[in-house]
């Protein structure tokens, strides 16, 4: 992965050559899918990526299919469209899992992002971290829980072993979706079932104090870091998109050393888990600076006003050209 120093970035950015960095545009791909929408937690989120993405590409002067994904949906009927590349900006569920992706790939129809198998390791939070914790990747411990074979006195069995608060989290849930930190034993035991709720395999984690980032990474190139600064006692759903406190700061307050630390652990965690072209990495800093691997997002959000876009328009990509360099990225 190629990290690009600050002051590279705004060299490049002067004459507006980095974009070449990022991709070389095609003259075969003109007639784009854009597919969203999906049927997972997250849809509300993919339907305001989805139009955002194809007003985009429209603007660049791409012939645009927007495509509602649901569970009727016919993907070979995308045959009869004869489209030159799909561009995925669902968000969880059958869309981020390598499902989509799988079946794109028997259908000979090219793709924006991951392969299925990096997209199924992705979505899942305790196999992601397992992968990283194999790779020398620093990632707070955890256990995982499987309801078939949960019960609560496991709990009581490993109390002493918890260092509270812990974080709860169902294993392919995404935008933070059914995440609790718990304090204490008793709300531990209630975050848990809370967690069930959404799937039969959460993780508890060991919860990090301090500075939360994120890391964009785009056709090789990890963008500068994302500092995410919010009231909240962490980064939950409602933090994410209903908190009007929340702020995000890029660049970050980080001194050359710690940004060029920061976006080489994601770029680590990134081609850990087999991810490709575009995507994004949340780290955790501790108050010793150390940083540590929390969640991959292979398919991030792609909203106007979405992380990723804020990142890449400190090294002098608009919205367009984002959207635009994603789609050509490999």
């Amino acid at each position: 992965m190629l990290i690009l120093p600050p002051n590279m970035c705004i060299q490049f950015c002067c004459n507006y050559t980095l974009i070449s960095l990022y991709y070389e545009k095609s003259d075969v791909l003109k007639k784009i899918a854009v597919l969203y929408g999906g049927n997972s937690s997250e849809r509300a989120v993919s339907l305001m990526s989805g139009e955002a993405v194809s007003a985009a590409l429209q603007r660049k002067g791409y012939d645009v299919v927007p495509v509602d994904i649901d569970e009727n949906f016919d993907l070979t009927s995308l045959k009869s469209h004869n489209i030159d590349k799909a561009f995925l900006a669902l968000h969880g569920g059958i869309g981020e899992d390598g499902t989509l992706q799988a079946a794109l790939k028997m259908l000979n129809i090219p793709y924006t992002g991951s392969h299925h198998r990096a997209s199924a390791i992705g979505i899942d939070k305790g196999l992601t971290k397992k992968v990283w914790q194999a790779a020398g990747i620093p990632t707070p411990l955890f256990i995982e829980l499987n309801k078939a074979y949960y019960e609560e006195s496991q709990l009581d069995e490993r109390a002493d072993s918890f260092t509270f608060p812990v974080v709860v989290k169902p294993v392919t849930q995404g935008c933070s979706i059914g995440i609790n930190q718990a304090n204490d034993l008793d709300e531990l035991k209630f975050f848990v079932d809370e967690a069930f709720k959404y799937e039969d395999t959460v993780i508890i984690e060991d919860y990090v104090h301090g500075r939360e980032f994120t890391v964009s990474l785009l056709n090789g190139v990890a963008l500068p870091a994302v500092e995410i600064d919010h009231s909240h006692s962490f980064f939950d759903h409602a933090a994410k998109f209903s908190a009007a406190d929340t702020k995000y700061h890029c660049p970050a307050n980080l001194t050359a050393e710690q940004e060029k630390a920061i976006r080489s652990l994601a770029c680590r965690a990134f081609e850990a888990v087999g991810a490709t072209g575009w995507g994004r990495v949340d780290i955790m800093a501790d108050p010793d600076g150390f940083f540590y691997a929390i969640e991959v997002n292979t398919i991030p959000g792609m909203t106007q006003r979405s992380v990723f876009p804020l990142a890449s328009q400190q090294v002098g990509l608009n919205y367009d050209d984002t959207v635009d360099a994603i789609l050509n990225s490999h």
